[in-house]
């Protein structure tokens, strides 16, 4: 065992001096992170803002503009710019202002007043979103008023009578103020979801942190380029004892990829992991998932060149079906079925269980299945690589 050490410490203070292994494992995810959360849209929150151009002024025209689109300026949700006609609500959605326009045509009050149609009209952006919403914000609300005309023309009609504008407007009043006969009452779960920055920075992460694992394993096919592998090995020193060294380092130098990008994104970018005990759970889950596979290629490579290409291949195949380029909850059913098959989709659901709360318990099953693909890929591997140090 202390040969195994010493044969980590020379091969760490090798590559911590090798510039390749700084870009590789640390400055390469840390950048990509960076990009990723600050050029592609938050999956955190929406926020828009409507331009708003009232036609009319009328008592039914103020109560959609003080009621519904009130409340989405009250909710967060967009901003109310008040414009003066359509064609200035038009410019301001052409020009990326505003998200999308909602206009109230005039003689809107009269016409509901006096059960004729009318429409509202929703100029819509580039993005779809914005429009979807108001759209829906306006059925609602028209549904809303049908029901009112429904309820007092059921009224008028029961009673017999002539129509009588103040008994109209009275019946009009009471069914505003009824109450709804079916209240919809919505319960929020926990988020299990990581902000965008802690996103990126866990997917960028786990996708370089494959790349940091092959510069302990793939040493060995160097050594015995360069001769120094036979040397060793005329030393009193076991086969086994050198590959035990080798996986140390990888597992080392992934660990600390790992590490430098959680603490960097911590602090530099705002991400927030969780609870850190069970993020370096998970990071050493990982580095041992990812030194695995390392191991299992670098047994089957015939050359170093060889297994670098393999491995860069293996590696950036698992992030594409793993979820580090996008989240999978964005993807087709049948990919989001196959990404399990990753240990990248079960480092990211560890992360997203972690912004749900709780310590090493809720990342369990993710911890369970990385060590497992260490465990399994890295015992077939090192039964290869044997082959490799044979003397």
């Amino acid at each position: 065992m202390n040969a195994a050490l010493v044969i980590a410490v020379k091969d760490l203070r090798q590559k911590l001096r090798d510039r390749s292994v700084l870009l590789m494992a640390v400055l390469a995810p840390l950048g990509l992170a960076f990009l990723f959360s600050t050029m592609l849209p938050s999956q955190d929150t929406f926020h828009t803002a409507y331009a708003v151009v009232n036609l009319d002024d009328g008592e039914v025209a103020r109560g959609l503009v003080d009621g519904p689109l009130a409340g989405l300026a009250a909710a967060g949700v967009a901003d109310l710019v008040t414009t003066a006609t359509e064609a200035d609500a038009r410019a301001a959605v052409e020009a990326g202002d505003v998200g999308a326009a909602i206009v109230i045509p005039a003689g809107f009050t009269a016409a509901i007043q006096a059960g004729q149609p009318t429409q509202l009209l929703v100029i819509g952006g580039p993005s779809t979103l914005p429009a979807e919403i108001a759209r829906s914000v306006l059925v609602g609300f028209g549904s809303q008023v049908t029901a009112v005309q429904v309820a007092v023309g059921t009224a008028i009609a029961a009673s017999g009578e002539a129509p009588d504008p103040a008994l109209a407007r009275e019946l009009a009043a009471a069914a505003v103020a009824a109450p709804a006969p079916i209240v919809l009452r919505a319960s929020e779960t926990s988020d299990r979801s990581a902000s965008s920055k802690t996103y990126y920075g866990a997917s960028m992460g786990v996708m370089f942190v494959f790349f940091a694992a092959q510069f302990g394993v793939l040493s060995l096919l160097a050594e015995r380029r360069n001769g120094t592998l036979a040397r060793m090995l005329a030393a009193p020193i076991a086969p086994a004892t050198i590959l035990l060294g080798k996986v140390l380092v990888s597992i080392v130098v992934a660990s600390i990829s790992m590490t430098v990008i959680v603490l960097a994104t911590t602090f530099l970018m705002g991400a927030d992991w969780g609870d850190p005990l069970a993020v370096a759970a998970l990071v050493l889950a990982v580095a041992l998932a990812a030194s695995g596979i390392a191991t299992l290629i670098v047994g089957f490579a015939k050359t170093e060149e060889q297994a670098g290409s393999f491995i860069a291949v293996v590696a950036l195949t698992l992030a594409v079906f793993g979820g580090s380029f996008f989240p999978m909850s964005q993807a087709p059913e049948a990919m989001t079925a196959l990404s399990f098959f990753t240990p990248h989709a079960w480092f990211l659901r560890g992360v997203n269980d972690l912004a749900a709360g709780g310590g090493i318990a809720v990342v369990g099953p993710s911890l369970a299945v990385l060590v497992g693909v260490g465990v399994v890929t890295g015992g077939i591997g090192l039964l290869r690589a044997r082959q490799v140090v044979a003397p």
